[in-house]
């Protein structure tokens, strides 16, 4: 780019921004001050006369300002009736529920992770897809960002429930009207817009078994309405801490290793296990070869105990690990506006909020080699004193926004400007040792005892290697600002009706900043990315009869570092009469690179064992500066059809078609292919740069069916709600084949999308009170997997899991007007995921959190309101 088109270009974004302050400029005109008049006094009767109502909001898919969402769009609404019925105590156990919601991050899946806990939403099992919005507004990514992966999410979990008037959910592609991330779709948390006097809340959840329970109080005031005060203030303050859950404490999650018998053979799964223990039982003879006591005793491993080689037995490690961490939340949110002339409202919010999760990633102990009296044996001992080490993460965020909306020559405007951070602190907090720990000498006497029989001088001697001070292992902030302007009106009128404009201006600035400060040296790398965005967007809808409708969209986005995206959308809405709507749409959508993900370093944090040599090879994980966007093409077509008022019957299919990826190849990949390993195997390391690979192809079908009855005991509601996939498939990067991994595990993708999610739900509806039961249902899934036995032999294992269902009893009583008492007892039945054989969440083998089911169990939930 030349000079006169550097300054051309700047010229443009100039006249851009001033276009978009215009607004601004000629309220701060009128507000300003006026030359005083008189006027003859006026006495008012009755009440005082309200200010204007401002009905036109924005619509989460659409640049046109309206009243109310419309019917084109696959738009599923969250009321705030619904969100107190389904027992949810925080945002993301609401989003999390839903039926169109799957493969999502949750905090079961946060144990053993480098990461942390993001708990997240994924519209059709798209996570990274899934645009997240706070009254139309993006909030800043979560703050630990890396060169490998996918974390370009919003934490779900600094939003108060309590806050929340409706969800809105835009189940088709949006990149035409919000630009990255909204491949899949868009959630848009819209909060309350009035909240009158002093609220109290506070509610209680105890799981089967007492452990995991947790506590939750919110303290929410608020004064004045817009249109009759001309101001509205409303504040939320919530507090939650959830006790931690341990895999031991529910059967189906405690083992690290699990074993089939076929053909008089035992064949395992072997994940967390360890041969050291407190006493120790194993011990290293003076040939070097490991053995057990017991076994040499009684021909088998003692009860509790794994042989997974051959007379060699291992002890179970998984039991003491996190299933559920302990959290501790603290989260505060200010919203209000002001009337500041008759055409123009002023409005701001404040968001900030801290959550620490603390969890245990490993359940192995340092351990010693305490050689016996004679020093003919080695035993394999547990330094127990010492405990496990504890992983913490803390995480902060803070997001502020400052706004303005109004009417002007018969335009509607809307623009903002927003600024927000998110923080992550990754900490080891207990169980580490220090420096020279491996050389200690220990008494033999320690070989037979249990811990809590070790003399005062034994307990001494550990305790001068316990690292007393936390350990800050790495740090990472993300920072957002936001500027945008939208504008809209009707442009002409026809003889079907207006033809609707929308225009739109966004300008966004991104920065990242990783530290990683636990491995020192060489091993240490972090990086400091930042770009900007602007973007415009045109949006038409345009009658085409008397009852149907063409919405056109086009958008343009610039980005400072990877250059233009143009994206668009064509939907299409037809009633044919009162009682049935048909509707259709086709886009295209992208999805940018995270800053991550393009910067320029590398790091070592795995190894690939090369079987051929039998060496550990390292993997180089390097960011690319060159990856191009992912881009979609979204397809949907959908009807509503409402025979009479209390019947309503709804589907809409979808269909995502994502190439250019984001990914990596495997170190497998790599050394199996003669030209990959030629240029990815440098200098005896496999160097596994972020890429653009193949594609990704995912279809469904959403649907819907209520049905309301009045009787003399209240209203009968019944509900059903799901999502069935139809297709969910990916590419390899090198033959370009698909593989799907709709119910099932794919051992090439490391992948699972189950089939079917859905919630039937039959409601008593009366004025002072609400109860009923919803059914909850999650398809199974086919799984495969290597097997061992105890010689190294392997078995080809199919499996099946099955389905998950839970049942959950509701109620809500309005005591009187100031107070209400909800109880919820959710999976009644206390149901809990089968034991898995090739699936693991994380570190926990056997174990999947989020795909498959809560290992919580049948839980009581009680809450109290309170109005002063």
């Amino acid at each position: 780019m030349n000079a006169n088109q550097i300054r051309q270009h700047s010229s443009e974004k100039l006249l851009i921004v001033l276009c978009g302050l215009s607004p601004w400029a000629h309220v701060l005109a009128q507000t300003g001050v006026q030359p005083s008049a008189t006027y003859p006094p006026v006495q008012v009767v009755d009440t005082a006369l309200e200010y204007r109502q401002f009905e036109k909001v924005e619509i989460t898919g659409s640049a046109i300002l309206a009243k109310e969402a419309k019917q084109a769009l696959p738009l599923q609404i969250i009321d705030r009736r619904e969100i107190e019925r389904s027992g949810a105590t925080n945002l993301p156990a609401m989003l999390q529920s839903l039926p169109i919601m799957s493969n999502f991050t949750e905090l079961g899946s946060v144990t053993g992770t480098f990461s942390g806990g993001p708990e997240t939403a994924a519209i059709h099992a798209n996570q990274s897809g899934t645009l997240v919005l706070l009254n139309g507004r993006r909030l800043p990514y979560y703050g630990s960002q890396s060169i490998m992966g996918e974390r370009a999410v919003v934490d779900l979990n600094f939003v108060p429930l309590s806050a929340v008037e409706r969800i809105e959910i835009l189940t088709d592609g949006a990149s035409s009207r919000y630009g990255s991330d909204a491949v899949a779709g868009v959630v848009n948390i819209i909060t309350k817009s009035d909240l009158q006097g002093l609220h109290i809340s506070a509610e209680s959840s105890r799981p089967e078994g007492g452990k995991g329970s947790s506590q939750g109080m919110t303290l929410s005031w608020g004064k004045g309405r817009l249109q009759r005060d001309g101001f509205s203030l409303r504040t939320y303050l919530t507090t939650e801490s959830k006790e931690k859950l341990l895999a031991d404490q529910r059967e189906s999650a405690s083992q690290g290793a699990r074993s089939i018998q076929k053909d008089g053979q035992i064949w395992w799964q072997r994940f967390n296990y360890s041969l050291s223990s407190a006493p120790a039982k194993n011990y290293v003879d003076s040939q070097g070869i490991v053995r057990n006591e017991y076994f040499e005793k009684n021909g088998e491993c003692e009860p509790g105990w794994y042989e997974l080689d051959k007379q060699q037995c291992y002890k179970n490690t998984q039991g003491d690990m996190t299933l559920y961490p302990a959290t501790q939340k603290y989260m505060l949110y200010v919203q209000g506006e002001k009337i500041l002339n008759n055409n123009w409202v002023l409005f701001a919010e404040g968001l900030t909020g801290k959550q620490s999760q603390v969890t245990v990633p490993s359940g192995s102990y340092w351990t010693l080699d305490v050689p016996n009296t004679d020093q003919t044996k080695y035993y394999m001992l547990d330094i127990v004193p010492l405990g496990l080490l504890n992983q913490k993460y803390s995480n902060w965020i803070n997001n502020a926004v400052v706004g303005l909306k109004g009417e002007q020559n018969g335009w509607d405007f809307v623009t903002s400007l927003s600024i927000g951070r998110h923080r992550v602190e990754r900490d080891w907090i207990s169980g580490s040792v220090k420096r020279g720990f491996s050389s200690l000498k220990v008494d033999p006497v320690v070989i037979e005892q249990n811990p809590s029989e070790y003399s005062a001088s034994i307990l001494e001697n550990f305790e001068k290697y316990r690292v007393i001070d936390k350990e800050v292992m790495d740090i990472g902030w993300t920072r957002i600002e936001n500027f945008n302007f939208l504008a809209s009106r009707e442009w002409m009128s026809t003889d079907y009706g207006p033809i609707s404009l929308g225009v739109g201006l966004d300008w966004r600035r991104e920065a990242v900043r990783y530290e990683n400060l636990a491995n020192g040296g060489e091993e240490n790398f972090g990086f400091n990315e930042k770009r900007t965005n602007w973007a415009t967007h045109i949006e038409v809808s345009a009658p085409l009869g008397h009852n149907s409708e063409l919405t056109t969209a086009l958008r343009q986005d610039i980005y400072s570092d990877f250059g233009r995206v143009q994206t668009g959308k064509l939907g299409w809405k037809w009633k044919p009469s009162s009682t049935l709507m048909i509707r259709s749409s086709l886009g295209t959508g992208f999805r940018a690179p995270s800053l991550g993900q393009m910067a320029k370093v590398k790091t070592h944090i795995f190894d690939y064992y090369d079987g051929a040599t039998n060496e550990f090879i390292p993997i180089i994980t390097e960011g690319n500066s060159d990856l191009k966007p992912e881009r979609a093409i979204n397809k949907s077509f959908g009807m509503r059809f409402e025979p009479n008022q209390r019947l309503t019957l709804g589907a809409d299919v979808w269909h995502v078609n994502i190439k250019d990826t984001f990914g990596n190849l495997t170190g497998s990949q790599i050394m199996g292919s003669e030209s990959l390993s030629k240029k990815y195997f440098i200098d005896g390391e496999i160097h596994e740069p972020n890429l653009n690979l193949g594609r990704s192809v995912k279809s469904g079908v959403d649907y819907d069916i209520q049905w309301r009855q009045p009787t003399e005991w209240g209203r009968l509601r019944l509900l059903l709600k799901g999502t069935y996939l139809l297709k969910s498939k990916q590419q390899k990067p090198i033959t370009g084949e698909y593989v799907s991994d709709l119910g099932i595990y794919a051992d090439d993708l490391m992948s699972s999308t189950i089939r079917s999610k859905l919630s039937m739900s039959a409601m008593m509806e009366r004025s002072e009170w609400t109860g009923g039961v919803v059914l909850n249902h999650r398809s199974g899934a086919k799984e495969t997997t290597v097997l061992l036995n105890r010689d190294g032999e392997t078995l080809n294992y199919s499996g099946r899991v099955p389905s998950f269902w839970t049942l959950d009893v509701v109620s809500r009583w309005q005591i009187n007007p100031q107070l209400t008492l909800s109880t919820y007892l959710m999976n009644a039945t206390n149901q809990v995921p089968a034991p898995l054989m090739a699936y693991s969440a994380n570190v926990l083998m056997g174990v999947d959190t989020g795909r498959f089911g809560s290992y919580l169990g049948r839980t009581l939930k009680l809450k109290l309101d309170y109005k002063f």
